[in-house]
């Protein structure tokens, strides 16, 4: 076997403290099962035979002028020669070697589980202590020792001892820390070398130290590195073996150190939480959250003056009725709670963290954070769970208020960009339209080198009556988009009203019924685009002389009754230039699930009745 030069073993946090696993598994023994089969011996048996026999034979026939009883002789003893060493080499020897690989592997094994078995029960010290001894027993040594190395790589944090050492080679009491890897003996070349070190003949090496008095005299020794994370974390060291140290004992050590030091470090966490919880309890009565310490069958042997702040109840009520815990739990969440409440009978359960609601004396919902994880006493015997409940209601409540505020912002920015894309249509619609004649109406003049002045006039005012029509467009929709109430729509209707009699002379006259009632804001913005079509129809055809306007707020539906006097028309039959007014105009009511009706008569004026939903 190759003897590995540096031992490095990768951390594996999740490693059960039952679990087998390193060199030493129980695959292992059916590897070497597999190797040497019963088939696989009987035929290295068998053949080992017919080879001596063919050489007896061909010795024999050497001899074949010798008597019959001669050859029979020199045959057997010539078998004898040959076949014993031919079976030890081939086929008892491999059978030896198989046992005691066999038998090395099954004490490894055992003594993994002896191991986990002790450190459920007893402390670091004596874990430690034990995993020593148990080294000394599968390496044939006669001292052990294990050295924690600080987080700098140069001092020893920690020691300890195998029992065997402590009686009858150094006499020291437990676990110590003292000294600098500096001033160590040639051992701590395995943490300089960062490999494993072996000293087969102590007494020969030119570096070694004296040893303090009364300290017995070391033979050999050999010393394992525990490395996690490319750092040595401890040394591992046996000594003073009858024989020399071999490659099998490394992998012996090295495979029963690295599994130790998992368990340690689990200790270790343990003691450090055992020891907060110890240090804090007697706090835990001024703690502003609820603290409570449950006993392994789930009754209350502590709970702090918080929980009357909390739930209304009295810590001399929860001690007196430990099912006060599940009562006071929202029926909607008590089955869940029944079940995690059923944790405190688990030693082996983590720490857990859940939230869930409660009924406090006076009727009130709390929420709740609600923290348990198991305690262990000095002697490491489970003592239940300690709990730790916050009050986080008004958390929640600010959480729900944060949900609540980003999907009303989210539906803004939804509301937002649809109003964008509606008034980037709207504006296409009608004032795209006018900007399209305006250019078409300049190509038309600059494309002319002469032309009457009557013609230009007219061209002119053309023009100027598409930009006062889509200036008055622009202030309209303005109007409305800067509007937050609906009870501007008179106002905003109004004023465009009234640049309608500026232009035309045409009298208005405005008048509401009912009480204004919520639209939206694009509802508000289609409803205009309607009214403003409806006044430049009148403006551009009717030939009228009065107009009335009437906003009826309804209970369902809002109401627009427009009136004209001018020279109506048979609605069967629209004027050319009115139809597409129409058009545009029953659109739009449509696209507000609403209705248009138009009343008009030759000779008699027209009147436009719309009717819009609020929602």
């Amino acid at each position: 076997m190759k003897m590995k030069s540096k031992v490095k073993r990768s951390e594996s946090s999740g490693r059960a403290l039952n679990g087998l696993t390193g060199p030493y598994q129980q695959d292992d023994l059916k590897r070497i099962q597999g190797r040497y089969s019963p088939a696989s011996i009987l035929l290295i048996t068998v053949t080992g035979i017919a080879v001596a026999e063919v050489i007896a034979m061909i010795v024999v026939y050497s001899f074949r002028h010798m008597p019959y009883y001669q050859q029979v002789a020199i045959d057997a003893t010539v078998m004898t020669v040959i076949v014993f060493p031919i079976l030890y080499f081939l086929s008892f020897r491999p059978i030896l070697q198989h046992v005691s690989q066999r038998y090395q592997v099954e004490r490894v094994l055992k003594s993994r589980l002896r191991i986990v078995q002790y450190a459920n029960t007893h402390t670091l010290a004596e874990l430690l202590q034990f995993t020593l001894d148990e080294l000394e027993s599968l390496t044939g040594s006669m001292a052990g020792y294990f050295h924690f190395v600080g987080a700098d790589q140069k001092t020893i944090e920690l020691q300890a001892w195998s029992t065997n050492t402590i009686q009858n080679i150094c006499k020291v009491e437990g676990l110590i820390s003292h000294y600098s890897l500096e001033k160590a003996g040639v051992w701590a070349d395995c943490v300089r070398q960062r490999k494993v070190v072996i000293h087969n003949d102590y007494a020969s090496l030119p570096d070694r130290k004296g040893l303090p008095d009364g300290h017995a005299r070391i033979v050999r020794e050999m010393a394992v590195p525990i490395m996690r994370d490319e750092k040595i974390m401890s040394v591992l060291g046996m000594g003073n073996k009858p024989k020399n140290y071999t490659s099998r004992d490394v992998e012996v050590v090295s495979t029963l150190a690295d599994f130790t030091w998992d368990i340690i470090k689990q200790k270790q966490a343990a003691d450090a939480q055992r020891e907060s919880d110890e240090k804090f309890r007697t706090l835990a009565n001024w703690t502003y959250d609820w603290e409570l310490s449950l006993d392994p069958d789930g009754r209350i042997i502590y709970t702090s003056p918080s929980c009357e702040r909390i739930t209304g109840y009295g810590t001399e009520e929860f001690m007196a009725d430990p099912n006060l815990l599940i009562r006071i739990t929202h029926p909607d969440e008590r089955d869940f709670y029944e079940k995690h409440h059923e944790l405190v009978h688990d030693m082996l359960a983590g720490v857990e963290k859940v939230e869930y609601r409660i009924v406090s004396l006076s009727g009130e919902e709390h929420w709740v954070e609600h923290i348990c994880r198991p305690v262990f006493g000095e002697d490491e015997r489970y003592l239940g769970r300690r709990v730790s409940n916050r009050d986080i209601t008004q958390r929640k409540q600010a959480e729900r208020e944060l949900v609540e505020q980003n999907r009303k912002e989210r539906i803004l920015t939804e509301t937002i960009h649809t109003m964008q894309l509606d008034i980037a249509r709207d504006l296409h619609d009608t004032i795209g339209q006018n900007i399209g004649f305006l250019r078409m109406k300049l190509e038309y003049l600059s494309g002319k080198s002469r032309i009457k002045k009557t013609e230009l006039l007219n061209e002119l005012q053309t023009m100027t009556d598409a930009a006062n029509e889509s200036y008055d467009l622009i202030r309209g929709t303005l109007a409305v988009l800067q509007s937050g109430d609906s009870s501007d729509l008179f106002l905003i209707f109004s004023r465009y009203a009234e640049q309608i009699v500026e232009r035309s002379g045409i009298e208005v006259n405005f008048s509401t019924d009912g009480t204004p009632k919520v639209m939206a804001p694009k509802r508000m913005r289609q409803l205009f685009y309607i009214f403003r079509e409806a006044l430049t129809n009148i403006e551009k055809h009717a030939q009228a002389s009065r107009v009335s306007i009437v906003i009826g707020w309804g209970d369902g539906c809002l109401n627009l009754t427009i009136t004209d006097d001018g020279k109506g028309f048979n609605p069967f039959e629209v004027p050319y230039g009115s139809h597409y007014g129409l058009k545009f105009m029953k659109e739009r009511a449509g696209l507000l699930n609403g209705s248009l009706n138009v009343h008009s008569a030759v000779g008699s004026g027209t009147r436009l009745v719309i009717e819009v939903p609020y929602e």
